[in-house]
């Protein structure tokens, strides 16, 4: 059975804070929640760490961060939904990028990335609030996902250039197998 690294348990956890902190950092409060940056970190936990530890990144980060704020109420679908976010955007960007390609190759698979992602997000939170308060209010809370996806993808977009400049949208090579059996750690 495959082994985690240390590098892969640590920028999974690495990032899952940096989406928690982005997202408690700056809070807009609105009807039923609050609107916030940290969308820019969940779509570049997907396109960073890839579609799976991106997800989780994003999903266990997203998730601290509402009930740290006091929505508890949509911290299991914020799981759920932000991790599909993730996901999504961290498997379309990986399959219309490629490492040396230009930069308007990037900022097209990034545009795709995060507008699928968003549309998951708002569709995502359409659900469970039509589940929680019904249609009317449901569909009233879409504008404002709708934003917030919005603003995460601008965001998102100078500090995805900053990762590249910085050399970091290279394969990461996150599914090492530890090298070490647990004989040799005698």
């Amino acid at each position: 059975m495959k082994k985690l690294s240390t590098k892969t348990v640590v920028l999974i956890g690495l990032l899952a804070a940096l989406v928690a902190i982005g997202t408690l950092l700056i809070q807009i409060p609105i009807p039923k929640g609050y609107i916030h940056i940290g969308d820019s970190l969940v779509y570049l936990s997907g396109i960073v760490l890839g579609p799976v530890y991106g997800a989780f990144a994003a999903g266990i980060g997203s998730m601290i961060a509402d009930f740290l704020s006091g929505y508890t109420i949509y911290a299991p679908a914020t799981l759920l939904i932000k991790a599909l976010d993730a996901f999504l955007a961290g498997w379309i960007f990986k399959a219309f990028y490629h490492r040396g390609q230009s930069l308007a190759r990037l900022t097209g698979a990034y545009i795709v990335a995060f507008i699928a992602g968003g549309v998951c997000m708002i569709g995502g939170y359409l659900v469970y609030e039509y589940f929680l308060y019904g249609f009317a209010q449901a569909v009233a809370g879409v504008p404002y996902n709708m934003t917030q996806a919005i603003g995460g993808g601008i965001v998102g977009y100078p500090l995805l250039i900053a990762f590249k400049k910085a050399n970091l949208l290279k394969p990461l090579n996150l599914d090492e197998i530890d090298t070490y059996s647990d004989k040799d750690r005698k």
